[in-house]
């Protein structure tokens, strides 16, 4: 891939305008989201206030930019920011084209033009670990998946976001009877834990997260609730879990020796009787693509389909090996 710098001028023949996005562009990219959402589906939280914020408004200016029509909507917008971790810098890069200016070439000049900003602001990160690329899509189509692979980058992950509606009649799964409840508390969270890795470290992918760092994902949003995250026992021992937030189930998991016996669907049923009794009129949850007989529990659970997300990642540099001391 070449980046010369006419790979990097607007196009203006769409009688469209170019500047970089600002804090009063909030409503205009909530607007441009929930568009792009309609059509393609995906994660709805990608339209809320604070995902904006997180994703586009809080980027460099010079980083960020976005056309408008005439009327001075937004149609399209890119944004570059710095995400550090403990192995890696990341340019993490968002992007959107409203569906009615789609296949102009106004896709291609924001992937251009976001990599060039993100690789910009790599240059200022130290050389000690690998630099990388991220594409981050709440609202994967087709389309956009061949674009950012044909610029080089691979999927990381993938995921299926899924939503049951909470007026119909919901499952009617039950926990056993040899099974005791707990919901979550600050003492419980280290259980929650060993729950957690007990569920999950069999499945490819698995992040290496301390106690620590996996309680304060879970727990560490305003929007957690632990009166509907339970963790399930058997003889005193925790043999599986349901956390959720605000309309989200965030993860379920059951010990493998004790999948097989409905309780996984027994706890999504239990919260999800939570969240109506609670009010709520739907919950969503997202399902890694590489776990089909997840998704086909949580379809026999009436959950639909509502679109895919998905991280996109291309290694800019890789630290060599230290030498071994001697």
């Amino acid at each position: 891939m070449t980046n010369n710098s006419s790979n990097l001028i607007p196009p203006t023949s769409l009688n469209i305008g170019w500047r970089s996005l600002q804090d009063a562009d909030l409503a205009a990219i909530t607007a441009l989201t929930s568009a792009c959402l309609a059509v393609d589906g995906g994660l709805p939280l990608a339209a809320s206030a604070g995902f904006i914020e997180g994703r586009y408004l809080s980027a460099p200016a010079h980083a960020t930019i976005g056309a408008f029509d005439r009327s001075g909507r937004l149609i399209a917008c890119t944004a570059a920011q710095l995400a550090e971790a403990p192995e890696e810098y990341r340019g993490l890069i968002v992007g959107q084209v409203h569906p009615a200016y789609r296949r102009r070439g106004i896709g291609t000049f924001l992937i251009r033009w976001s990599i060039a900003q993100a690789r910009l602001l790599l240059t200022a990160c130290p050389a000690d670990r690998a630099q990388v690329l991220c594409i981050a899509s709440e609202s994967l189509t087709e389309a956009s998946a061949q674009l950012y692979t044909r610029y080089g980058f691979t999927q990381q992950f993938g995921e299926t976001v899924m939503r049951r509606g909470l007026h119909t009649p919901l499952p009617n799964h039950s926990l056993p009877h040899d099974i005791t409840i707990e919901t979550w508390t600050p003492m419980l969270a280290g259980q929650f834990f060993e729950a957690y890795q007990a569920s999950f470290r069999d499945r490819p992918g698995f992040p290496v997260w301390s106690a620590k760092e996996w309680i304060e994902w879970v727990a560490g949003d305003d929007t957690f609730l632990p009166e509907l995250s339970l963790l399930v026992y058997r003889d005193g021992r925790p043999i599986g879990f349901i956390v959720c937030c605000e309309e989200w189930i965030v993860q379920v998991g059951v010990r493998p020796e004790e999948r097989r016996h409905g309780l996984a669907s027994a706890l999504v049923a239990e919260v999800l009787r939570r969240f109506r009794a609670a009010g709520g009129e739907q919950v969503l949850l997202d399902v890694n693509v590489n776990n089909p007989a997840a998704e086909r529990v949580y379809a026999r659970l009436s959950f639909e389909v509502v679109g895919q997300r998905a991280r996109y990642v291309l290694t800019t540099h890789s630290t060599p090996p230290r030498d071994k001391a001697h």
